[in-house]
């Protein structure tokens, strides 16, 4: 938005004041030109009121006179630093009469002192908060508000900043950032708005699709939420998902077309024959009743029946010749809608096991890689720690001799299942591989990971695994390590799992951590 000019603002105000009928004092048109403006009105100076409280003041003694005399020159310069000396010196006048009465030893207590200019760390400090605060702000949306920011900026480190003017200037920075707030506001609103009206649009036309259903009641529920960088991930993650459903969809609706559009042009087709041959023995009909007519004799009646019935034995061939023919693309529909039908199946099942694992639940390789290139992101974006654990059940090989392969199956569903009671809701465990498992957990160090680790592998001793009225307690082993600064996803995956093979070489169901 760019900065009114000044006789621009000047206009505008003799309108405002025409507009109102206000009279054209200077008192009125300050107050008229600061709104127009967009600056914090300034109020008035209380003389009057700071008079009725100079003529109460105490006078009897003189330093009180002294005092007095102070606060009334203040008042005349309209200073308010040192009308606030002078009650601070009112506040502290018993101080003062005991220091100075005869025999007391004590000097007079030193008169707090206020602060004429903002000390230079304050300032300093005072000016990077601001230089934070610029990049929030959408540059052409308020260009009024960058040069404020830049303005204040520069007084804080040109020199040291007298107080009173520093006030001004931060009230009037305070009054025009409330108004870039809302407008911040408003624009993270128009922007729910419109994801909001996509969401439920896409979702009406695709109103027979139950899991489109599901995704689109799923979304719109998650961006009632906070909106942090986190949440973000997970909305875009889910917005993607749901347009790549549409985008299936789509797809399939003109492949049935297609198949629809097949099926018509041959019933039309067969129809047309059809109705070409009715209309030629219709013809041939019509041709031996005129015959009938002119027949003299039963001889010439006895040939044109011969025919008559060939005809009618002609139509009813075709007849029945069409009727199968119907018959067949009746079937043949019926099949493809069949087919459609288990494509739909198909393509649900293939939804919900594209990035979960359907053993345990947890992520598959496709959700692994997924999610670990958006914590790492994350983890360089904000500077922070992400762990990874590589881990294997130990023991297994055993326990497949002895009880069988079912019963494999069903520990590395209790180790996913008693993994989710354990871990934080933002850890994820994902299954690559048969009997290998990946933990990933997010703004952990290599220490907090470790315990975490420890916590999962109590909670497994405590929770056995039941098969056939027999316990068997879970030991696995893991390799642990901590993402370095803009590691590639493959570089971490490989460190993590050479850490566990080194972690079983040492010592089966043991746990190994590098940095």
């Amino acid at each position: 938005m760019a900065e009114r000019s000044v006789p621009d603002i000047a206009r505008e105000t003799l309108k405002l004041l025409a507009n109102r009928r206000l009279p054209p004092t200077p008192e009125n048109y300050q107050l008229a030109y600061e709104e127009v403006a967009g600056h914090l009105p300034t109020p008035p100076f209380p003389h009057k009121a700071l008079r009725q409280i100079f003529g109460v003041l105490p006078t009897q003694s003189a330093v009180q006179k002294r005092i007095a005399l102070h606060f009334n020159q203040a008042i005349n310069d309209q200073n308010w630093h040192g009308i606030q000396q002078a009650i601070l010196a009112y506040a502290h006048m018993d101080e003062v009469k005991n220091a100075l009465q005869p025999g007391g030893g004590a000097q007079a207590p030193a008169m707090p002192q206020m602060l004429d200019v903002l000390p230079p760390e304050l300032a300093e400090q005072l000016a990077r908060v601001l230089d934070h605060i610029l990049p929030m702000l959408a540059e052409e949306a308020d260009q009024r508000m960058h040069d404020l920011t830049d303005q204040l900026v520069n007084f804080l480190r040109v020199s040291p900043p007298p107080l009173q003017d520093l006030l001004h200037m931060l009230q009037n920075y305070a009054y025009r950032l409330s108004f870039a707030t809302e407008d911040q506001a408003q624009r993270r609103r128009a922007i729910q708005g419109m994801l909001q009206t996509s969401v439920t649009h896409t979702a009406e036309l695709n109103a027979h699709d139950t899991i489109m259903q599901t995704q689109s009641q799923q979304l719109l529920a998650a961006m009632e939420k906070p909106w942090t960088l986190r949440h973000l991930d997970q909305l875009q993650q889910q917005l993607q998902t749901l347009l790549l459903r549409e985008l299936d969809l789509h797809d399939k609706t003109l492949e049935v077309q297609e198949h629809i559009k097949a099926l018509l042009g041959e019933a039309l087709q067969r129809l047309a024959v059809l109705s070409e041959n009715s209309s030629t023995q219709t013809g041939h009909i019509e041709q031996c009743a005129s015959r009938l007519e002119q027949a003299k004799g039963l001889a010439d009646m006895a040939s044109v029946l011969e025919e008559l019935v060939g005809a009618a034995r002609a139509i009813a061939s075709d007849n029945r010749i069409a009727h199968a023919a119907l018959q067949d693309l009746r079937d043949r529909s019926e099949e493809e809608q069949r087919s459609i039908q288990t494509l739909q199946k198909a393509l649900d099942s293939a939804e919900e096991l594209a990035r979960h694992d359907p053993l345990t639940q947890a992520l598959n390789a496709k959700g692994l890689e997924e999610t670990l290139e958006r914590e790492l992101a994350r983890a360089q974006r904000h500077h922070g720690p992400l762990s990874l654990a590589s881990i294997a059940l130990e023991g297994l090989q055993a326990l497949a001799v002895e009880q069988g392969m079912a019963v494999v199956e069903q520990a590395q569903r209790h180790l996913a299942v008693v993994a989710r009671s354990v871990l934080r809701p933002q850890d994820q465990l994902a299954r690559d591989q048969p009997n290998h498992f990946f933990l990933l957990l997010p703004s952990t160090t290599i220490e907090d990971a470790r315990q975490a680790l420890n916590r999962l592998q109590q909670e497994l001793m405590q929770r056995p695994l039941l098969s056939e009225d027999e316990k068997t307690g879970l030991q696995f082993s893991a390799g642990l390590v901590q993402a370095w600064p803009m590691e590639s996803r493959l570089d971490l995956l490989n460190r993590a799992d050479q850490s566990l093979q080194d972690a079983r070489m040492a010592s089966p169901g043991s746990h190994q951590a590098r940095h």
